[in-house]
């Protein structure tokens, strides 16, 4: 009963989930058709599939999906589809199949593995789950009595008033359930218990300096510098805000410590590259997960005063990051989007080198192409021809430049019969190919001043995300966001243009 309620949970997850985004665009009546048919078609082939799958397995039939999927007749009938659109029902019937076939396999493979390790299977995660709530409690005990960050020795003073076997009856199970629960508990009572002090140890610091609940009215957390002065030999302090963040109403509705905070003796950390400005500075999420969901987005100032190449850095994958920074009189700001948000790092530095574009004030796709320009994700020569069509090798080395500190090649590149026609674009190509985002022709060539349709965009996202993806997500938000009609809406065999090969993926990496 359990895996069948969390069945329709996923299923319900999943019809929402595809139905809703096709809503954020302006979709024509056919294109609505199409997408709800192949919802509602993976939904139910979902559903059903897993289910004749499980049924197949309990009652030891063999793997065969084609004697337990509908046919053709009873799924019309089933569904009535006769009474809708040839193109709905044409959609919604092969993509159920599809969808049948896979949750079919999956649901006779899980059922036949469950049989095998569902005596012990949760005795990690039972471990874990109570060596956690031990953890934090022991830490919680040391750390009141000012005892040293520790955990061996709690565990060790724990074990002492009784075993786990005995705690938690263990000799009831059979060995494998021991062992894991064993294995889990500890492991877990080390993370939480280390976890659980360092952060009570710091969060105690920084809450009694600045920390603030937030809810859902709006709110602005203020970090507030002392400096120190000497004047005719007596002490005097000067109080100064560098720093604010802004958080609209309606942000959160749970109530949620942030803390905003200067790391001492970070001026100019981690960097060589730029001229610092600033400290580092950090926002912190005060939960158990350190993590929040934003409903809006936040906006980050700077008090400044200076050069306008200066700019706000996020710290990224072991780098800074320029993020899309605002000037405006004695301030930088920048805004911190909406959705999942788990703090960060930033921090103030000018880009002594960096070269304005003159080609690209004008685009519609401005803020992305200059962002990816300071990034030197995009070379910052003196035009970047925004309106252009993108060949493979342009976007080839967009998709390096962008991707390749996050994702890195890590396998065999397959032969590339036109590598010398490539140029500066070789490891870009070889990047690309390796990583299967791009494909080669029948004779193994990579044709680099080839331009890129949008129909081989959505084969390039899809293998990059290892999900479905159609173009329709970037034009519906070029729509809505900069009120800019892409021509793959009406034609996927048109080409890419430049300005949204980088919007594109500005939106997806950001």
């Amino acid at each position: 009963m359990k895996s069948k309620k969390i069945s329709l949970i996923l299923v319900c997850t999943l019809l929402f989930g595809m139905i809703y985004p096709t809503m954020s665009f302006a979709a024509s009546p056919h294109e609505a058709t199409i997408a709800e048919a192949k919802a509602f078609g993976e939904a139910m082939g979902t559903l059903d599939g897993e289910l004749a799958g499980r049924t197949d397995r309990a009652a030891n039939k063999i793997n065969n999906y084609t004697l337990s999927m509908p046919k053709e007749p009873e799924l019309i009938s089933r569904f009535q589809l006769n009474k809708d659109v040839t193109a709905f029902k044409t959609n919604f019937i092969e993509t159920y199949r599809i969808a049948f076939q896979i949750a079919y396999n999956t649901g006779y493979r899980t059922v036949n593995i469950d049989e095998y390790k569902e005596p012990f299977e949760d005795g990690s995660l039972h471990g874990i789950e109570a060596g956690t709530v031990q953890g934090q409690v022991s830490a919680m005990i040391d750390f009141v009595q000012s005892r040293s960050d520790n955990w061996l020795r709690a565990y060790n003073e724990f074990l002492s008033k009784g075993s786990l076997v005995k705690r938690y009856q263990l000799d009831r199970e059979v060995a494998m359930y021991q062992s894991n629960f064993t294995v889990g508990y500890k492991d877990a009572f080390m993370k939480a218990y280390i976890e659980t002090f360092q952060v009570k140890n710091l969060e105690t610091e920084i809450r009694n300096k600045n920390s603030k609940l937030i809810a859902m009215t709006e709110s602005i957390i203020y970090f507030d510098d002392e400096y120190v002065h000497f004047s005719l030999g007596a002490m005097e302090t000067e109080m100064r805000t560098p720093l604010s963040l802004h958080v609209p109403a309606a942000t959160l509705y749970k109530p949620t410590y942030f803390s905003v905070y200067k790391m001492q003796n970070s001026f100019n950390a981690d960097n060589s590259k730029y001229t610092p400005v600033s400290s580092k500075y950090v926002i912190a999420v005060n939960n158990t997960t350190g993590s929040v969901e934003l409903n809006k987005p936040l906006t980050l100032q700077f008090e400044y005063y200076g050069s306008e190449r200066a700019g706000v850095y996020l710290w990224q994958n072991n780098k800074w990051v320029y993020q899309y920074t605002t000037l405006d009189n004695g301030s930088l700001s920048i805004e911190i989007p909406a959705g999942y948000y788990k703090g960060g790092e930033y921090a103030i530095f000018i880009d002594e080198n960096f070269k304005a574009v003159s080609d690209i004030t004008f685009s519609w796709a401005y803020k992305e192409i200059y962002s990816l320009i300071r990034r030197g994700e995009i070379a910052d020569t003196n035009l970047f021809m925004p309106s252009a069509k993108i060949t493979r090798a342009e976007l080839a080395t967009l998709i390096y430049n962008i991707n390749s500190d996050r994702e890195p090649l890590r396998t065999a590149v397959p032969v590339i019969s036109d590598a010398s026609a490539l140029g500066a674009a070789k490891n870009a190509a070889n990047y690309v190919v390796g990583k299967r985002y791009f494909k080669l022709d029948s004779k193994g060539a990579f044709n680099p001043n080839q331009t890129v349709t949008y129909a081989e965009v959505e084969e390039i996202l899809s293998m990059m995300f290892l999900r479905t993806v159609k173009w329709s997500e970037v034009s519906g938000k070029m729509m809505t966001e900069k009120f800019t009609r892409s021509a793959g809406i009406a034609n996927k065999n048109a080409t890419l243009t430049k300005a949204e090969a980088a919007y594109m993926l500005y939106m997806y990496i950001k």
